[in-house]
Order: structure tokens, then sequence, then C-alpha cells
């Protein structure tokens, strides 16, 4: 899973380090933070675009659900989407694949024991990229 991840993240970001300072650690956390509820917003999101099943997934302990970029496209608005691939100088498509490859690992990690940390409580991102990317996986 990681080399493949990063394989992906490499792709997107041109070659660049995923980790801090990266396009992709910031856009992960406005992600993450979108409509401010943290992770439990992202839960909500996905649950309204008919993906509930999916995310619980995620957060829970058992094995990861996918999700593809047509669906990343439901869950996040069109004008979200552009404005991340901008960031990332990236197209929308790629970007939302990227987001599905990336967010089931992401929320994953950062639910240990499939709970979901308070909204106060932002992950930290660049700890789990590293995981990610360092071939650890749960």
């Amino acid at each position: 899973m990681s080399g493949f991840l990063g394989q992906i993240l490499g792709s997107v970001l041109g070659g660049q380090q995923a980790g801090q300072g990266s396009p992709l650690a910031g856009i992960l956390q406005e992600v993450l933070q979108s409509k401010g509820g943290g992770l439990a917003s992202i839960v909500s999101q996905f649950e309204a675009a008919g993906l509930g099943d999916v995310v619980r997934s995620w957060v829970g302990t058992g094995a990861n659900v996918p999700v593809s970029g047509e669906q990343i496209g439901r869950v996040f608005s069109n004008e979200q989407l552009q404005n991340w691939a901008a960031q990332a100088g990236t197209t929308p498509e790629a970007l939302s694949g990227l987001l599905a490859q990336a967010l089931p690992h992401v929320v994953d990690h950062a639910t240990p024991g499939g709970t979901i940390p308070a909204p106060a409580v932002a992950p930290d991102l660049n700890a789990i990229l590293g995981k990610l990317l360092g071939g650890m996986t749960r």
C-alpha cells in the first residue's frame, strides 16, 4: 500500500516530498477541517453523499473499503476540488484520485481503535504521512 501511495503522491506532487510544508499536507489539513468539524465532519459529508459504509470502514478497525475519485467528487464541491488542485499544481481529477487513495489511510490512522477524536484535536498529518510513506501499515 505505502509504496503505491508514495508513487501516487510523488506523481501528483511532481516529485516533491509529501511531508511538512508540502501542498498535500496543507490540502489534507483543509479537507479534514472542512466545515470546521474535523473528522466527524468528514464522516458526515461522506454519509450525506451516500458513502457512510465506506467512511465508517476507515474509522473502524477492519479493512478499509476503497473509494473512487468520482465518489470523492460527490463528497466535496467542484470549487473545493479546483482550489485544492490549484494549490497542488494539478487537475481536479488527479486530486480527486489522490484523495481517493490517501483519505482512507489518513482517516484510518487518525482514528486508532475506531474512535473519532474531538474536533479540536487535529491529527498530526506530518506523522501520518510519514507512516504511510515509510511503509508502515495497520
